[in-house]
């Protein structure tokens, strides 16, 4: 525009997951840890330095601009109704072509696994860790904002590959990189971290994957940030799709803790009672 002239920085931060979340990587910018802020205030009314401020991902502004050169119609012309355009996808896992794609809203997750020619794909892991996990019965639905919505990565896994391993790197990332100021978070990743142990040893029971539900969800409602509440998703989902991951690990209820005798642990107390009752 004539006559409006403004400066671009750019600023590095620390790399903080946390600070995908648009109060945190305010906080970041003005030099002070990346935490989430209370949302007294959104940052069109208050943020950096307490002044307005629009934020934004990258990709909007690059879209934006496109949209400024080719105009409306260009755009409308691509993609579905609702999703015009097109969208960067970062795909990575078990197949041959892993990389960068831009493909049109709306292609199914099926044409995108045949593009980048994935091996035996099991399960997909949509838009990062607090994304969803998605299976084979999913895989013909339309990436788009009426359907599966993807922040743009995809994580394909095979046959091969443990359920209960990715969860639990997932679950390990969320701990690494939870700012830990609020308690669902903070400690709600550590409590999943040790039922989850559980699991793995064969020491659960369908009541227990119950509760791991339950503590997910506390999570999910209760976290003060986007973190907080999406980091259990994959879990959750785990459960609720791929059942038949968890059947190896569980336990009949009177097996769980079939190493514990109990006869024998209690024999001198029981004796106690006994030569009490005949004084």
């Amino acid at each position: 525009i004539k006559g409006f002239d403004f400066d671009v920085r750019v600023q590095l931060g620390a790399g903080a997951y946390v600070c995908g979340e648009e109060t945190a990587l305010l906080q970041s910018l003005e030099g002070k840890r990346g935490e989430p802020r209370p949302k007294i205030h959104f940052p069109t009314d208050r943020g950096y330095h307490q002044k307005p401020t629009v934020v934004n991902n990258v990709e909007t502004f690059c879209l934006a601009s496109r949209i400024v050169e080719l105009g409306p119609e260009a755009i409308h012309n691509t993609g579905t109704a609702n999703s015009p355009g097109t969208k960067l996808i970062s795909v990575s896992g078990d197949c041959n072509k892993p990389g960068i794609y831009e493909i049109e809203w709306g292609m199914t997750v099926r044409q995108l696994l045949e593009l980048c020619e994935a091996e035996d794909p099991y399960a997909v892991q949509v838009s990062g860790p607090s994304g969803d996990l998605i299976s084979a019965d999913e895989f013909d639905r339309h990436i788009a904002l009426n359907d599966l919505k993807c922040g743009g990565s995809f994580m394909i896994f095979s046959k091969e590959r443990s359920i209960l391993d990715i969860i639990q790197n997932f679950n390990k990332f969320f701990i690494d990189e939870s700012c830990g100021i609020c308690t669902p978070c903070r400690a709600g990743n550590f409590i999943l971290s040790r039922e989850l142990r559980k699991v793995r040893r064969g020491l659960v029971t369908e009541l227990d994957l119950e509760k791991i539900s339950q503590w997910s969800k506390i999570m999910k409602f209760s976290s003060r940030c986007g973190l907080g509440q999406t980091a259990p998703n994959s879990i959750i989902q785990a459960f609720e799709k791929f059942p038949e991951a968890f059947e190896d690990y569980l336990k009949q209820e009177s097996q769980v803790n079939r190493s514990f005798d109990l006869a024998s642990a209690v024999v001198e107390y029981d004796s106690i009672i006994q030569n009490n009752h005949e004084l």
